[in-house]
């Protein structure tokens, strides 16, 4: 049996004699698809590595918050690195501390080079004696020596004026960085 398209193209598709539809597509993420068709997917971050001195005490290393009045912030996935072992908290919504009351501009920038869109955040990066306060914490991150990338796949979701902040611990002096994957949809 032969399918046609019904649109005039002359497209066809088979079915074979054991009923079976024989069909061939590409895939991507959603993301992707997101940055190509619409310029919307980001990455935020702290810019740099970011040298720790003072051991066992939590840092503040970067705060990101959705500004936007129409659109939803979907948080693909979140990297930490380090050249020691570390350990990260994921706190939401928090309302205080030097990450905030002494801001620093962080990086926002469009995943998708031919996009002139910019996102409706506000990014703070952190430096060593940063605190955090206020807010819920979300979950603790552990990565040893190199990179951890952990995956939310758009769950982790920040509607107006939400947002989410990342801090450091470190059992002896290195350098650290992460940075944040998010797109509007």
């Amino acid at each position: 049996m032969i399918i046609k398209d019904g649109k005039g193209t002359g497209k066809t598709v088979e079915v074979d004699n054991e009923n079976r539809l024989h069909v061939q597509s590409d895939t991507r993420s959603f993301i992707a698809d997101i940055s190509d068709k619409f310029g919307d997917a980001y990455v935020f971050s702290h810019g740099d590595y970011l040298s720790i001195t003072t051991t066992n005490t939590e840092t503040g290393i970067l705060h990101v918050k959705n500004t936007s009045s129409t659109k939803k912030l979907y948080v693909e996935s979140i990297r930490t690195c380090g050249d020691v072992i570390n350990k990260w908290k994921l706190y939401k919504s928090s309302t205080g501390g030097t990450l905030i009351s002494d801001q620093t501009a962080g990086n926002s920038q469009n995943m998708n080079v031919t996009s002139g869109n910019t996102a409706d955040v506000t990014v703070y990066k952190g430096a060593e004696g940063k605190t955090v306060t206020g807010g819920s914490m979300l979950g603790h991150l552990i990565n040893d020596v190199g990179h951890s990338n952990e995956r939310f796949d758009g769950a982790l979701i920040l509607g107006r004026n939400d947002s989410i902040e990342l801090s450091v611990e470190v059992p002896s002096a290195g350098e650290v960085c992460c940075r944040v994957i998010g797109y509007y949809a």
